[in-house]
């Protein structure tokens, strides 16, 4: 029985698996023929579509290494009697400090400050804000939204407020948030606007130029959640107007975005390549956590997190 890792995990997590079968690692994987040799497979990015999974022959489980399942046909798997499971909640606290840390840069244009210090550019960047006192507003309330509001009460006293119809009302007491209706009261209301939400249809493009020009002009707004929920070219083009303060995203709809990328060209925005959830510490837990289920389903045994039929 194979495991093919499709993506780079932490060793311990590969060295764990070795110990209890065959393990065909990164970046041997993408090399050779899982599809007539993988009995599981650990994905990062790599893209499991419907045709792909189609040609599988022997696989039992595909065991997603983080939350986001995009990437990944669960229909289609469960067509194929393929289990399909994840690892919540094991970046949770990477991810919702890196939302205050992408916070904190676009506010007081800390990329700005340093691409001039190293450069040699003159004067000084003194027009950054302030988050003490300000409200933040949540779409999408899970494990992260929920870390994120207690990072941002705790640091800056921050009121909270959020919108997720699917969150019980204990989600928003557990972590001090408002609850309000709809999108629109979060974008009108809320000075730091954070998204926590998956892709899907129904939130694609979630935020576009309607949605931007409801924001405060002195407003930011951070994604760290997936490229594709922000319409990049609306953003870009508030972004550029003043429509809004900043924006900071770890994500875009192609990834790595390109070089000539129009967001990358504007001061008021803060880019990083897709590592908000990759702190040391969460790449153990996403890594073991994504091992684990792979033994327990190899083991003939259920795993946690199935997301088959869910």
């Amino acid at each position: 029985m194979a495991i093919f890792i499709m993506d780079r995990i932490a060793q311990e997590a590969v060295d764990f698996l070795r110990a209890h079968h065959e393990v065909v690692d990164f970046p041997m994987s993408r090399e050779k023929d899982w599809r007539t040799e993988a009995t599981a497979m650990i994905v990062r990015t790599f893209q499991m579509r419907e045709a792909e999974i189609a040609l599988a022959q022997h696989l039992k489980i595909i065991a997603k290494h983080g939350s986001g399942v995009d990437n990944i046909d669960i229909p289609a798997a469960t067509r194929k009697g393929i289990t399909v499971t994840n690892t919540p909640g094991a970046n949770a606290d990477a991810v919702a400090e890196y939302v205050l840390t992408l916070a904190l840069a676009t506010a007081r244009r800390v990329a700005l400050s340093d691409r001039r210090l190293r450069t040699s550019v003159p004067g000084q960047v003194q027009d950054g804000i302030e988050l003490g006192g300000k409200t933040l507003g949540l779409i999408g309330l899970g494990d992260i939204g929920s870390r994120t509001a207690s990072l941002f009460r705790n640091a800056f006293a921050a009121e909270v407020i959020a919108y997720d119809p699917y969150a019980p009302a204990s989600a928003f007491e557990q972590c001090g948030a408002r609850q309000v209706r709809d999108v629109s009261s979060v974008l009108t209301d809320a000075d730091v606007i954070s998204l926590h939400v998956p892709l899907m249809d129904s939130t694609r493009h979630l935020i576009g130029a309607a949605e931007l020009a409801m924001m405060k002009p002195t407003a930011i707004l951070i994604n760290a959640a997936r490229g594709g929920i922000v319409d990049e070219l609306a953003l870009h083009a508030a972004l550029l107007d003043g429509r809004i303060a900043g924006a900071g995203s770890d994500v875009f709809e192609i990834e790595p975005p390109p070089a000539e990328h129009p967001l990358l060209s504007l001061d008021n925005f803060v880019g990083s390549p897709h590592v908000a959830g990759s702190s040391r510490e969460a790449l153990q837990r996403m890594g073991f956590g994504a091992a684990r289920a792979v033994l327990a389903v190899l083991a003939g045994e259920t795993p946690p997190h199935v997301l088959n039929n869910k």
